[in-house]
């Protein structure tokens, strides 16, 4: 009858964790309230890591800095500044789709449009992450999955490919998704991106 219990009891533990790939490094730990934890079984092998943003491509191309070069890639077109996902020991990290680009076409009155390029960083709880094998999961409040990343075989980036709707910038700012085509014509752009974060 012990045996039985115990068996009972360390099966119940195992089943109680919602992990589908049971490859990944991932083990149940004490059931909560809600649900059962999981937790790295061994740290993942972004944990503690920094990765800078190193190109941001878009399906349009643009002339943000006004050298007469149109390109896809924003970080060519001199975006802002480069900014960092820095992996916690604490399985926090900070929302990359927080690091808003909005992009404006200027009209100086007498007809003559430029492409103009904004950048901001909006204030939001950082992400919480689970690293599944070459996945990156990003969580709001730990268990609703937001979206997800790629990790290169040798682990050297990191790509997402965001969707228009969470591109921040494009959708929050007022007008913040104007494409000034090589043609003269204003497009409104509803494409997404891929973007792509270098270790550091």
């Amino acid at each position: 009858m012990k045996k039985l219990f115990i068996t009972a009891f360390l099966l119940g533990i195992c089943v109680s964790c919602n992990v589908d790939d049971v490859d990944s490094d991932l083990t149940p730990v004490a059931v909560t309230e809600n649900n059962a934890d999981c937790v790295a079984d061994n740290p993942p092998s972004i944990l503690g890591r920094t990765y800078l943003r190193s190109g941001f491509e878009i399906d349009t191309p643009v002339d943000a800095n006004g050298d007469g070069i149109y390109s896809t890639d924003l970080m060519e077109e001199q975006l802002c500044f480069d900014l960092s996902l820095s992996f916690g020991t604490d399985f926090r990290v900070p929302n990359p789709t927080f690091d808003a680009v909005s992009l404006y076409v200027d009209d100086d009155g007498n007809g003559n449009l430029s492409q103009r390029m904004n950048c901001s960083h909006a204030d939001g709880t950082a992400n919480t992450y689970m690293q599944v094998g070459e996945t990156i999961k990003f969580f709001y409040n730990e268990n609703e999955l937001q979206f997800t990343g790629t990790l290169s075989e040798d682990e050297t980036t990191i790509t997402f490919e965001f969707p228009n709707d969470l591109l921040f910038g494009f959708n929050f700012f007022d007008d913040g998704n104007e494409i000034l085509l090589q043609d003269g014509s204003v497009l409104e752009y509803e494409g997404g991106a891929v973007v792509t974060y270098t270790l550091q």
